[in-house]
């Protein structure tokens, strides 16, 4: 199996963290606010959701950092085949 060369896991590593905020970002801003009617909200979804899914924003963010990060350390394919 190849190895993954330097600019696939930056463009990886970038991809997670790109979709890593768009994910924290309508977590937030579609879970902060409600407008509830005076006899209570209704279960259209569960309130765990927005949890789930801002840890797992968090958690691509995180993955995506260290593959920027194991990216960086590599050296360029083409040096390796000299």
């Amino acid at each position: 199996m190849p190895r993954f060369d330097k600019h696939t896991l930056q463009t990886l590593g970038f991809a997670l963290i790109i979709v890593g905020l768009l994910l924290l970002l309508i977590t937030l801003l579609y879970t902060s606010v409600t407008n509830c009617p005076a006899n209570g909200c209704p279960n259209s979804a569960s309130p765990w959701m927005g949890v789930f899914a801002f840890f797992f924003g968090i958690a691509l963010v995180i993955i995506g950092i260290i593959l920027l990060i194991i990216a960086r350390r590599m050296k360029p394919e083409q040096a390796l085949k000299e």
